[in-house]
């Protein structure tokens, strides 16, 4: 089923650019594009609510960030359209399920949309989040993970540390359980026996370092290089 969605931007050309993509990628349609939130608003006093807004965050007005808290309300979905990778990890911290960087790649919009797709479809939904709970460090004690918060994983000697926006939590959970819940999204992946990275806080790839918008630095492992930079090449936009 298609997810509707609507575009929130104060520059016609990027409107215009965003409205083109979306008409190109499968699985979503443009619902109507605003220049700036309040219009968005008033438009869904009369409207039903969306699967996604795509929404710029620096725009005159009121910024993108001021204006997630009243647009979450309207969609499933929030996803920041940003030049600007430092306004990237505040996105994640009011609750956007991802951002897109400017200028907008068709694959990297395809992408988003199968991911959003897929959590749509995948674990349990409470309020728009996917989210599942797993083993505590205390007998009977669950933790409840919400996907779109979790930066990295990293299995210890006798537990797994995920590191998330929330803070860290422990489990005794092994490591191949998390991974089983979490790599069914399309946005997390292993990149070493002990570590499992969401792909949404990578700022870059040196070599065999993996860098996180929280800023820190990981390392792929020997065996799983291949698999990883295959997973790059498919979403490598070459224009």
């Amino acid at each position: 089923m298609e997810m509707s969605c609507i575009i929130i931007d104060d520059e016609p050309h990027a409107l215009a650019e965003m409205a083109e993509l979306i008409g190109r990628t499968p699985g979503i349609f443009l619902v109507a594009e605003f220049a700036d939130p309040s219009a968005a608003i008033q438009f869904f006093d009369e409207s039903e609510v969306v699967d996604v807004i795509f929404s710029d965050i620096d725009m005159p007005m009121v910024d993108g960030i001021s204006a997630a808290i009243l647009l979450q309300k309207f969609c499933r979905e929030l996803v920041f359209v940003t030049a600007h990778r430092k306004f990237a990890l505040e996105a994640f911290q009011v609750g956007a399920s991802g951002y897109l960087m400017k200028p907008v790649a068709i694959n990297a919009l395809i992408d988003k949309v199968a991911q959003l797709s897929a959590r749509r479809g995948l674990g349990y939904e409470g309020n728009g989040e996917a989210i599942a709970f797993i083993k505590g460090d205390r007998k009977h004690s669950f933790i409840k993970l919400v996907f779109k918060e979790v930066i990295f994983i990293q299995a210890m000697l006798n537990y797994v540390k995920i590191i998330t926006l929330q803070g860290v939590k422990l489990t005794y959970a092994g490591l191949k359980n998390v991974e089983e819940l979490l790599c069914t999204k399309a946005y997390f992946f292993r990149i070493s026996k002990s570590v499992i990275v969401n792909m949404e806080f990578v700022t870059r790839v040196d070599g065999n370092g993996v860098y996180l918008m929280d800023g820190t630095s990981l390392t792929i492992g020997a065996n799983y290089r291949e698999a990883f930079r295959d997973f790059l090449r498919k979403r490598t936009f070459n224009p």
